[in-house]
């Protein structure tokens, strides 16, 4: 599996990336993608891309899951269209301040969800299709997730794991709203059911938030064909006992295709390091900060 590695010299910067996708034990196709972007020179690394990447600073990165839904209506296509739209829309906007990726972030992904819906309107076999989408976009120290769906976003730090995404799902809301116990969840029988997917309807309410990276943090963005079927405790085991984001991915995968492996499982491991990151403070577990969220008919007229 190609490792993809950033490195901005005079900083010291170091971003050590890996991704893998399979598709399973029970499914005949990956409805699944993924996309690590280099924006700061417009390359773009998934699944058919076996090379190494060196960017130069400032680092100005992008990393981002898909899920397609929609059965026989090719979901797949909807998950590779939405990475490569928000990859191009990315690069077109260039952005080298966190203040700028915000904007421009939300830009992409509210283009990615018109992309794919429109595709499903001109091609009856795309109808109904959808794809969840959860992106990760670095300027410096500031991380942004943007999400749509219930594709996840974690960071380990001190050995401690923290979800730094909320799955936008039916059993999240109930839970949230306290119509749902935590111990009613893992037999809740619409668990399944998202709330929210690119292209499936022009009102998307896109959540984006921010956390400041610290010196040796570990992300993962993944589909819910891992977050499923592997507990917190044993993801933040596997990344904690797999430094390198290879190794990490490739546990986290077949550790999914260990418990059952009934759905696609997809998994974006990176690791950040250098000076130009401040040491974590303690046992402190990441700030998440809720930034606000947005719909796509206001990002539109903007």
């Amino acid at each position: 599996m190609p490792v993809y590695r950033s490195s901005a010299a005079e900083r010291a910067a170091s971003v050590a990336m890996a991704a893998r996708t399979d598709v399973g034990l029970s499914r005949d196709h990956n409805e699944d993608a993924f996309l690590i972007s280099d924006l700061a020179r417009g390359l773009a690394h998934g699944p058919a891309a076996a090379a190494q990447s060196l960017a130069e600073p400032p680092l100005a990165l992008s990393l981002g899951v898909y899920d397609g839904s929609g059965g026989a209506s090719s979901p797949d296509a909807a998950s590779r269209l939405a990475a490569r739209t928000v990859h191009a829309a990315l690069t077109r906007a260039a952005p080298r301040s966190s203040d700028a990726l915000e904007r421009s972030l939300l830009d992409a992904i509210a283009a990615a969800g018109r992309a794919v819906l429109d595709n499903a309107r001109r091609s009856p076999e795309h109808r109904s299709s959808g794809t969840t989408a959860t992106v990760a976009a670095l300027c410096d120290e500031r991380l942004l997730i943007a999400q749509v769906g219930d594709s996840r976003a974690y960071l380990l730090r001190g050995g401690a794991l923290t979800q730094i995404s909320r799955d936008q799902t039916l059993l999240q809301s109930l839970l949230e709203s306290g119509k749902l116990q935590p111990e009613e969840a893992a037999t809740f029988e619409h668990r399944g059911v998202m709330l929210q997917a690119l292209g499936l309807r022009e009102r998307l309410r896109i959540a984006l938030s921010a956390v400041e990276l610290r010196r040796e943090d570990t992300l993962l963005l993944c589909t819910d064909g891992l977050s499923d079927l592997i507990h917190d405790q044993h993801i933040a085991a596997t990344l904690d006992a797999h430094p390198d984001p290879a190794a990490a991915s490739s546990a986290l995968i077949e550790a999914a295709l260990a418990a059952g492996g009934h759905d696609n499982v997809t998994v974006v491991v990176a690791r950040f390091d250098g000076p130009w990151l401040a040491p974590p403070a303690g046992d402190s577990a990441p700030q998440v900060v809720e930034i606000a969220k947005f719909s796509e008919a206001s990002i539109r007229r903007s």
